[in-house]
C-alpha cells in the first residue's frame, strides 16, 4: 500500500480508554509505514543503481565519441593527403604527356619535312630522267 503524506497526516488513530491509543491499531498503522518506506527506499535505490549506469553509459558513449571524432578526423586527414598526392602524380603526368605530345609533334613536323623534300627530290630525278629520254 502506498501511503502519502496527506493520507498519513489525516489518518485518525481510534483512542481507547480515554486518551490512549488502541495498541493493535497503532502496531498495525507502524507496521502498514515501515512496509511502505521499506518499498520506498528499495525503490530509490533501484532509481539511483539504474542513475548510476546511465551516468556510466553517458560517460562510455562520450569517449566513444570522442574516439569516432579523432578517427573521422584522421580519416578525413588522409583522405585529403591521398586526393593531393592522387592530384601531384597526375599533374605530374600530365606534364609528362604534354612534352610527349611536343615530342612527337616535332618529330611528326620533321619527318613530314624530310618525307617532302624526299618525294620532290624523287620527282626531280624522275623528270631529269625523263627529259632526258626524250632528249635521246
Amino acid at each position: 500500500m502506498s501511503l502519502s503524506r496527506s493520507k498519513i497526516e489525516s489518518y485518525m488513530l481510534p483512542a481507547k480508554k480515554g486518551k490512549y491509543y488502541d495498541k493493535a491499531t497503532v502496531d498495525a498503522f507502524l507496521a502498514e509505514l515501515a512496509v511502505d518506506t521499506d518499498e520506498t527506499l528499495n525503490e530509490l535505490s533501484e532509481k539511483k543503481e539504474r542513475i548510476r549506469e546511465l551516468e556510466k553509459r553517458e560517460e562510455s558513449i562520450a569517449q566513444a565519441l570522442v574516439i569516432v571524432k579523432q578517427l573521422s578526423e584522421q580519416i578525413v586527414s588522409k583522405a585529403k593527403a591521398e586526393a593531393e598526392k592522387i592530384i601531384m602524380e597526375s599533374t605530374a603526368r600530365q606534364m609528362e604527356l604534354e612534352q610527349e605530345v611536343e615530342r612527337l609533334e616535332t618529330l611528326r613536323v620533321r619527318y613530314r619535312s624530310e618525307l617532302e623534300s624526299d618525294i620532290k627530290n624523287m620527282m626531280n630525278k624522275f623528270l631529269a630522267e625523263v627529259r632526258s629520254t626524250d632528249a635521246e
